[in-house]
């Protein structure tokens, strides 16, 4: 199952394959919408740890689309909550960072670039546990 690659910035080739290999272990034949939760069972606001990640895909006919990649973390104090501190919208070609705000996609190549670097290391370092759902 390929995933129709991202015109407005190159986004490394290891994410796609990531996904796509996610995908096919799918066992399910009809589906349009399927999201990935990434989650380091130790992350907690008191301890730190890896960010949890939800990334959101779409089918349009043949195709996979990205529609969105969150990194979420605690923040605020006495009571931290999980917030989002980089949501990427694929579809709306947007990216909002907790320390930069909002812009468009192609203004953010750098920090879009690094953030899903991190990712896949970090998936290939095997912190995370996924859980998958689908519509």
């Amino acid at each position: 199952m390929n995933i129709q690659r991202e015109s407005t910035i190159q986004l490394p080739e290891p994410f796609y394959e990531l996904l796509e290999k996610q995908l096919a272990a799918i066992n399910i034949p009809e589906f349009n919408i399927v999201t990935f939760n990434y989650r380091d069972p130790n992350y907690s606001a008191d301890t730190g740890g890896y960010h949890p990640v939800e990334i959101n895909l779409y089918r349009s006919g043949e195709h996979w689309h990205l529609n969105y990649f969150t990194d979420f973390a605690y923040c605020g104090g006495p009571f931290p909550e999980l917030e989002k501190e980089m949501d990427i919208q694929f579809r709306q070609k947007e990216v909002y960072n907790s320390l930069f705000g909002r812009c468009y996609l192609e203004h953010a190549d750098n920090p879009v670039r690094l953030v899903l670097n991190n990712f896949c290391s970090y998936v290939q370092m095997g912190i995370y546990k996924v859980e998958i759902s689908v519509d």
